[in-house]
């Protein structure tokens, strides 16, 4: 089995499986794709480009691909993992260290994680995918429906059928942290680690070249980078300003993972920095760690002292008012956070599986744009005329509803994913109003300052309890890259979040 980790919902999985059919709601395209066909004895010239349109890497660092005229050489720079894709029917080249040789176009894959399908689904792709990991937790609604009739849930409480239907694929997209010996057909993506944000989203590219879907790719991700620099330009000139502190936080409460104590953490993961200086906002700096982890609610909250608008990104969904008691705050009526008396408390489960699988862990990291149309969206609630309604982001103090997505929301099955976000061009940005209730205790960023440095804290710089151990500050937490890989294999399979 790819993964060391076993799902409780794998039993469930495992009934739930369905019979191999055919859906008839859509023909599959061909549009936008390249050498569809395999080479014959009649034109297997080695001579001949048979990928003329090529993807080129404009923001990604942890993957590259190069082309050579009847096949490709794609390299996850992470793993240190070299993929050889040769078109169908030519000869085998031999490339030094190649960790898998998989024949192109695929015609046959899988995928273990949420946010590999939906690049799939993106591309137009998803008529080729024979099996998904934890299908339960699927949000899109055309993959939920393709998993009732044509594509297979894995059987992840059995090991031994697991790898028989790995087997079956041309290939395998994983993730690394696995203990299968069997990786001849694996591909391992990592656009969860990718440090910038339009980087993830560059990861449509990776996936593109296993399908020949280079144009379809460049195509998507060209529109992307276009409108997500359009909403970045507009976001910082009217917002220059007057940017709200944005904290990504998260709860995790006693339990057998973690001895039994509570713990609470504010993360500064690269991208998130990324979508919350170019919304117009400021991102609560963590001196330098990726995340910091706080041993009580008190240091805890004095780190959040100055923050205008909390992220919760907690394992479990907790209400409001349960919700400030995990933090600390037993009474909001007697405590002046901004974030707390302006109600602007945030979680990205608004759009949800019946199971409870976020929409958070699927198209946000293929949309960048889409993402940070939601950042500007929470941060200048009126950046619109008429305001904006979050695509992902439930404001958990207005108790706002979530959107159960179900098979029967998909119109078409077979057809390319579209991206939720709007043409940023046709919007016309409003000028904000400090005086506006929505800004209430937001200071005037006079130095311009794009983060807000947590080493602020009283309890970082001079803990006012003179007896209280270390442990009652902040602990800082690095990841290898090993252990970045394991928590982000997690955070996809299990809807935990992200670091």
């Amino acid at each position: 089995m790819k993964f060391a980790f076993t799902l409780s919902l794998a039993a469930t999985m495992a009934l739930m499986a369905p019979p191999h059919a055919s859906a008839a709601d859509s023909t599959p395209s061909t549009k936008g794709l390249q050498s569809t066909k395999c080479l014959t004895s009649s034109n297997n010239n080695s001579n001949t480009d048979l990928y003329p349109i090529k993807s080129e890497v404009k923001y990604a660092t942890l993957f590259s691909i190069d082309y050579h005229n009847t096949y490709k050489v794609v390299n996850n720079l992470s793993t240190k993992d070299t993929y050889v894709l040769y078109q169908c029917g030519s000869d085998k080249p031999s490339v030094k260290d190649a960790s898998a040789y998989i024949p192109i176009p695929v015609t046959s894959a899988s995928a273990w994680a949420t946010t590999a399908a939906i690049f799939l689904e993106a591309l137009g792709v998803q008529d080729d995918i024979k099996n998904l990991g934890t299908a339960p937790s699927m949000v899109s609604a055309c993959l939920q429906k393709l998993l009732e009739t044509v594509i297979e849930p894995f059987n992840e409480s059995n090991s031994t059928a697991v790898d028989q239907q790995e087997d079956t694929n041309t290939v395998v997209f994983s993730m690394p942290g696995g203990s299968d010996s069997n990786i001849t057909n694996t591909a391992y993506s990592v656009e969860y680690l990718e440090p910038s944000v339009l980087g993830r989203s560059e990861w449509v590219k990776f996936f593109a070249a296993f399908f020949n879907a280079e144009e379809r790719a460049n195509t998507l991700f060209e529109s992307i980078d276009t409108n997500y620099d359009c909403f970045s330009t507009k976001a910082n000139k009217e917002y220059n300003d007057i940017r709200p502190v944005i904290a990504w936080t998260n709860y995790a409460a006693p339990s057998e993972y973690n001895d039994n104590k509570a713990y609470w953490q504010v993360s500064f993961a690269d991208y998130k920095y990324d979508i919350v200086r170019d919304a117009g906002a400021r991102m609560l700096n963590t001196t330098g760690a990726k995340s910091t982890i706080f041993s009580t609610a008190k240091a805890f909250l004095d780190a959040l002292e100055e923050v205008d608008i909390v992220i919760d990104e907690s394992f479990e969904s907790y209400p409001y008012t349960e919700l400030l008691k995990n933090y600390g705050i037993s009474d909001p009526s007697k405590v002046d956070y901004s974030w707390v008396t302006t109600g602007r408390v945030f979680r990205p489960d608004r759009i949800q599986s019946t199971a409870g699988g976020l929409g958070w862990f699927e198209a946000p990291v293929a949309f960048a744009d889409a993402l940070l149309q939601d950042l500007i969206g929470i941060a200048h609630p009126k950046f619109v005329k008429d305001g904006y309604n979050p695509i992902w982001f439930r404001n958990l103090a207005k108790n706002e509803a979530v959107n159960v997505i179900t098979a029967a929301d998909c119109t078409d099955i077979y057809a390319q994913r579209k991206n939720p976000v709007s043409e940023c061009s046709s919007i016309d940005f409003q000028t904000p109003n400090p005086s506006d209730s929505d800004y209430s205790g937001v200071e005037q960023n006079e130095t311009q300052d794009l983060i807000y440095d947590i080493s602020k804290s009283k309890i970082i710089n001079d803990d006012d309890n003179k007896n209280s151990s270390k442990s009652s500050g902040a602990i800082s937490l690095k990841l290898n890259a090993f252990g970045s890989a394991v928590l982000a294999s997690v955070a996809a399979m299990l809807g935990a979040a992200a670091m």
